[in-house]
């Protein structure tokens, strides 16, 4: 996530590392400084540039009361002026308002748990907050204080590898990480519920597909991924997803042609390109094409030297071949 001013922006990515980025607005030039690394890790990263600094942050007025001036101050101390860094310290703070003002209650509970799922050691918590938080989503983004400064604050949720959601703090990017929490904890049923109740688009069919590929229910994946064309970054990933869904059910053939049409634009993001090259080559394995697996794998190396389990497939290849 994300939230800045013209030339300062401050981001925790989907690794937790956190940095500070200064730059000139519209130049492209700019700096970036790391303050702190999470042990949470997962694969993709974020990065922020000059272009992408927005308007600045609004500020209480003088007639603004006294909870919003100290709400502000909050997220001055945060994201602006990063005196607080700590998550136990940013928790008690945050906990401290609270006492003080229970008018805050929802903005605060959403501001600790944005927090408290990126740090392990507040996994429990996290989850206890998010489904308190969560029937209350509608009353929650309309209150005040989260349409005036929530906006700011942008939400980087790992989908599956390959995809992100990349949107303003709202009810629909909060399900999404509701949804990536739940899978943590293995509840994928609840998980699903949570994601039908968001509004239908890409990339809620994305994970959708993805989760009904973690319970085994390829048909419902592959029905979820019909009628696809490779039109852009998320179609081409549910075509990968459909190719997974057909290659389980041994339909290999399918399977391949559902690779060939997501590989078809070479100008799709990377990361997904190599996805679609990983899935293929295990459809490969499976059907002993072992040489046209290894093809696969070794365009990947090219470009990205430690992709996940990329040499580990070689070596097992290899070792068949032996």
């Amino acid at each position: 996530m994300s939230l800045g001013v013209p030339g300062a922006r401050y981001t925790m990515n989907s690794k937790g590392r956190k940095t500070f980025t200064t730059g000139i607005p519209g130049t492209g030039i700019y700096n970036v400084e790391t303050i702190s690394h999470s042990r949470r890790t997962s694969y993709g990263e974020h990065s922020v540039e000059a272009d992408e600094y927005t308007e600045p942050m609004p500020k209480p007025t003088l007639i603004s009361s006294k909870s919003e001036k100290v709400f502000y101050k909050l997220i001055e101390d945060l994201f602006i002026n990063q005196n607080l860094k700590q998550t136990m310290e940013i928790i008690d703070r945050i906990k401290s308002i609270r006492e003080s003002f229970p008018e805050l209650k929802l903005p605060l509970e959403l501001l600790a748990f944005i927090y408290a799922v990126q740090n392990d050691d507040y996994d429990e918590k996290a989850s206890i907050w998010i489904s308190k938080i969560w029937p209350n989503r509608d009353q929650l983004f309309k209150d005040p204080i989260v349409e005036k400064y929530f906006g700011f604050i942008m939400p980087k949720t790992q989908i599956t590898q390959g995809i992100s959601s990349d949107e303003p703090f709202n009810a629909q990017a909060l399900g999404y990480i509701y949804a990536e929490v739940l899978q943590t904890e293995k509840k994928y049923k609840q998980a699903l519920e949570v994601l039908h109740e968001i509004n239908p688009d890409q990339i809620t069919a994305i994970s959708i597909a993805d989760v009904e590929l973690i319970m085994g229910d390829f048909d419902a994946a592959i029905e979820t991924t019909e009628d696809i064309e490779n039109e852009d970054d998320a179609t081409a990933m549910l075509l990968v997803l459909r190719g997974i869904a057909f290659r389980e059910k041994g339909l290999y053939e399918a399977s391949l042609e559902c690779f060939k049409r997501s590989l078809k634009q070479k100008d799709r993001k990377e990361e997904l390109l190599h996805r679609a090259l990983f899935e293929r080559s295990e459809t490969y394995i499976r059907m002993n094409r072992r040489a046209m697996a290894r093809k696969d794998l070794e365009k990947i190396l090219v470009d990205e030297p430690n992709y996940p389990e990329v040499r580990e497939k070689l070596k097992s290849i290899t070792s068949s071949v032996n």
